[in-house]
């Protein structure tokens, strides 16, 4: 084989060799393209996921901050009952001992 033939056929394989680089090139930018591309939607799709997750714990924190309220605010009323029970049970006393205590100051 002459020197030209060699060349050439080195030629031939460099030209070869740099079309093969810039396919691989071609490719791994489609590859990175699409790698980012489902990076992006995975985080899109888990952002949504948590702020749906985020909607439903307070939903359901509210619910029970709400039942809570009205179990204390029943309590509440409850207790609120009792003891204007027993304050008008005692305005009979009371009044007796002031109008005792009045008797008494009148005939002294």
């Amino acid at each position: 084989m002459s020197k030209a033939e060699t060349l050439q056929r080195i030629k031939e394989a460099e030209a070869q060799i740099r079309t093969v680089k810039e396919a691989a090139e071609r490719e791994r930018e489609q590859v990175l393209r699409a790698a980012r591309r489902e990076a992006l939607d995975l985080i899109d799709k888990a952002r949504q996921e948590g702020e749906d997750r985020y909607r439903e714990v307070l939903a359901s924190a509210e619910g029970a901050v709400a039942e809570e309220r009205e179990r204390l605010l029943a309590q509440a009323r409850e207790e609120a009952a009792r003891m204007a029970g027993r304050g008008r049970g005692n305005v009979d006393r009371a009044v007796e001992l002031v109008l005792e205590k009045f008797r008494g100051a009148v005939r002294a």
